[in-house]
């Protein structure tokens, strides 16, 4: 199997970032992504896609989402056409909350690629013609700027590329609506958490939004955000209280009643053994810090 690195497409270390539209007749061998992920659009034509050794059959207008090490290839492609959009992780970090909160975010780019590393899946986001078009278009100005590379193009590709998360994030959200599946069901409980983390949260009530058992949603949970639901509750608390002690002079006890913890003494705890330094010293230590009320 051939073990394939970003710097196979692009050389730019300042901006490890690679477009464009492929194309594939009959086959392209299984290889392994080392170091980046990869946004895929099939833009005409049919293949089976091979996901480590599962075989899936994918048409004009599916979308899915590749991440590093997991094993991917094609064969009995037909006219197939796609557009790969090829970054690190690390892009999606820059995210906004907003959108970190949709479920269709959650489940397109966060739930998917990892349960396709394990499991016999198949993405569920397949696009309509009129929202196909809206997309093609989108990943045209991409590389249209990657190409040109006029000054600023850095910026207007992160933008456009920004654009499409939200707007595929968007369509998955309309598409899945009406279906029980582990993927949106497991979003949706990540959603609300992205929503509710300042309110009093139990583990049963996220595992009644995600329509599973207590067991079986901590367990998938855990196998995909890599943390249990708590403790992916109790770092948005803590990322929360760091917003809020580096720009409001609040005190600590409001601060953490603010984040949704009840006892500003666990609180401190907590944000130690996370930050490693105390509220206080966070605050102090910030260049950020503004003095509003």
């Amino acid at each position: 199997m051939e073990y394939i690195h970003l710097h196979n497409f692009t050389k730019d270390a300042d901006f490890p970032f690679f477009i464009q539209f492929g194309k594939h007749d009959m086959y392209m061998p299984v290889h392994y992504h080392t170091d980046f992920s990869e946004l895929v659009i099939v833009l005409n034509g049919t293949a089976n896609h091979i996901v480590n050794t599962e075989k899936y059959f994918i048409k004009k207008g599916d979308v899915f989402v590749i991440n590093k090490n997991t094993s991917h290839g094609y064969e009995a492609a037909y006219n197939f056409r796609i557009c790969n959009i090829m970054y690190k992780p690390e892009h999606l970090h820059q995210v906004g909350n907003d959108l970190k909160k949709s479920s269709g975010y959650q489940a397109l780019f966060v739930v998917e690629p990892s349960l396709a590393k394990q499991y016999n899946f198949k993405s569920k986001l397949q696009l309509t013609l009129a929202d196909y078009e809206k997309a093609k278009e989108i990943v045209s100005n991409m590389i249209n700027e990657y190409k040109n590379k006029n000054q600023g193009y850095q910026t207007m590709i992160y933008s456009h590329f920004i654009e499409l998360i939200v707007f595929l994030s968007r369509q998955y959200d309309l598409a899945s609506m009406g279906f029980k599946d582990n993927v949106i069901n497991i979003a949706k409980a990540v959603s609300y958490m992205e929503n509710h983390f300042q309110e009093h949260v139990s583990l049963n009530e996220l595992a009644d939004k995600a329509e599973l058992s207590v067991r079986h949603f901590n367990r998938i949970f855990k196998e995909n955000y890599k943390v249990t639901p708590m403790n992916y509750l109790l770092r948005l608390r803590i990322e929360y209280a760091c917003l809020l002690l580096k720009k409001y002079k609040l005190g600590i006890s409001d601060i953490a009643y603010e984040c949704g913890f009840n006892d500003s003494n666990y609180f401190t705890r907590q944000f130690k053994k996370i930050i490693g330094t105390s509220p206080k010293d966070y605050r102090s230590n910030s260049k950020n810090f503004q003095q509003e009320e």
